[in-house]
């Protein structure tokens, strides 16, 4: 009886066959990164478009947007905390106690071992930028900050003033209250200060279609790490349209600084701009409610007229 002899693969077919799974995942690997990327990018604009709607609404019932928060008084909390109840977080909302000196302080627990200011909402995260979590344990952080505007930012570091706006910002009539401390808001020339009341729509006298309220940060870059709870904190207002997008000379681990000498996140003329982790440009909400991804190349006069609410200069936003 004939016994049937059963060939295997030689070493040569083997290893062809490898080689050539290794091409298809090279030739198929750029387009599924580039699918999850597109896929975060989406969610990051769903999480502005909630900021936005819950702005929106707040303005509704109290004819004016949230103010930056209060340094004097209670509660010491920032814009983001005050438009809970219109982001589906009434229930978080209604555990805080504003009665406290620092809110954000309050016990979440009857054994208090998290305070309000631990405590996440998943809308403040963009999934493109994978290291804001371990930027500050004790505040719960964001990727988004509301916008101060065309505003004075000087560094803390004089010698650094010279790089980018200090000093030189499009609009230095309204945005001339230096880091956006101006009680009544008279000097703020964007929608967020950190220090004063809310302003009503009548202020935008742009158009809410032509003023950015909201845009991405990375938590990383900044050196106010009180995430979106605290009044001084890098989610209320601490990022201005001053700052070219996507300069990240101060931000960790960054290789290839663009202002090597001025690294150090003091220097806020370089550290409060809005800033992403995807590729070219940053996601930013506007006053109507619509969000936009505006390039780092965007022409620098039209992205200082974007933040100032009420600089009277007309502005065309690039397609």
């Amino acid at each position: 009886m004939l016994r049937q002899k059963h060939r295997g693969f030689t070493l040569i077919e083997l290893l062809v066959v490898i080689a050539i799974i290794a091409v298809l995942v090279a030739l198929l690997l750029p387009a599924v990164q580039s699918a999850r990327e597109s896929a975060r990018r989406s969610q990051c604009r769903n999480n502005l478009k909630q900021y936005g709607l819950g702005l929106l609404s707040y303005e509704e019932t109290h004819k004016q947007l949230p103010g930056g928060g209060n340094n004097w008084a209670a509660p010491q909390i920032g814009w983001q905390v005050q438009i809970l109840p219109y982001m589906d977080q009434a229930t978080l909302y209604e555990k805080v106690d504003m009665n406290l000196s620092a809110a954000w302080d309050s016990c979440m627990d009857p054994a208090c071992s998290r305070r309000a200011r631990q405590v996440n909402v998943p809308y403040t995260f963009c999934p493109s930028d994978s290291g804001q979590k371990g930027v500050d344990t004790n505040w719960a952080q964001t990727n988004y900050s509301g916008s101060l505007g065309s505003q004075r930012t000087p560094s803390n570091d004089g010698n650094c003033n010279k790089f980018l706006t200090a000093g030189t910002n499009y609009e230095p009539t309204n945005g001339n209250a230096d880091h956006g401390n101006d009680f009544f808001g008279n000097n703020i020339s964007g929608a967020f200060g950190r220090l004063n009341p809310g302003f009503p729509l009548a202020a935008f006298t742009d158009g809410m279609s032509n003023t950015v309220l909201v845009g991405e940060i990375i938590p990383t870059c900044n050196d106010h790490t009180g995430g979106w709870w605290l009044y001084n904190a890098m989610g209320n207002a601490h990022a201005s349209t001053s700052v070219p997008i996507n300069i990240m000379t101060t931000c960790d681990g960054e290789p290839n600084p663009e202002f090597p000498s001025c690294t150090p996140k003091s220097n806020w003329n370089l550290s409060w701009g809005f800033r992403s982790r995807h590729t070219g440009g940053a996601h930013f909400l506007l006053g109507d409610g619509t969000v936009r991804f505006l390039s780092q190349n965007i022409d620098y006069q039209t992205y200082q007229r974007l933040g100032g609410k009420r600089d009277g200069q007309t502005v065309s936003i690039p397609e």
